[in-house]
């Protein structure tokens, strides 16, 4: 008898084996409709562009999630890597985003663009100085890669098709020995957030806590709203 998956990517597998063209529930506003093979194909290509800038298991990658399917598609395709991924959202002071980005030595920044790019230039100044892929700065010695699953292009900054086009040209198999070696105990959420006493709390999640017996996507796209909000 097969196991349940363990993994986000594991089930994500699964369910395209057992049902490429079974419908998901899109976010609220949102008028495409997907199938779960557009959702892991898309994903995949992502996660292949993403490893080919360096995103690789345990890198720390910051997300300004927003409700929309091309934000769940990039976080697949971390799951995918096994990247961990540190939920961002708009509540967030600026100085509260900085230190996120300097203390937990973040690699990637995504984040909506529509929404964000205003901030952006206060937090990481300067930023279209840099080609994409090769950001360097002073203030963030870590950060290399900014990514916009929005649909304003900026120099600077990575759009997930562009990544999506890398991942065309990418060999599969680094990716699927990538996903091979996630486990269960892996650490694949690291939510950071400020009490009413301005305390610092961190609340890690590991692969294994999120895909449950009774796990849907739709329980994973409530999970991430509930990050945003």
């Amino acid at each position: 008898m097969e196991h349940a998956p363990t993994t986000l990517a594991g089930f994500i597998e699964q369910k395209v084996f057992e049902n490429p063209e079974e419908v998901i529930s899109t976010f609220k506003d949102e008028i495409n409709v997907f199938n779960i093979g557009e959702l892991n194909k898309k994903a995949t290509l992502l996660a292949k562009g993403l490893s080919y800038n360096n995103v690789a298991k345990d890198t720390p990658v910051a997300l300004m999630l927003a409700g929309t399917t091309n934000c769940l598609t990039v976080v697949l395709a971390l799951a995918k890597i096994g990247a961990l991924l540190i939920p961002l959202n708009k509540k967030m002071k600026d100085e509260q985003i900085i230190t996120i980005l300097r203390d937990e030595k973040i690699h990637t920044l995504g984040f909506y663009a529509d929404d964000f790019l205003a901030r952006l230039n206060k937090i990481i100044p300067n930023f279209e100085e840099n080609e994409r892929g090769y950001l360097r700065s002073d203030s963030y010695t870590n950060l290399r890669n900014l990514v916009t699953f929005g649909s304003i292009k900026k120099r600077g900054i990575f759009t997930t098709r562009e990544l999506m086009l890398l991942g065309m040209h990418s060999d599969d198999t680094e990716l699927e020995l990538i996903t091979e070696v996630i486990s269960p105990e892996d650490t694949f959420i690291k939510y950071i957030y400020w009490d009413t006493k301005n305390k610092k709390i961190i609340r890690e999640i590991k692969h294994g806590e999120i895909v449950t017996p009774d796990f849907t996507i739709a329980a994973f796209q409530n999970l991430l709203l509930s990050f945003r909000d």
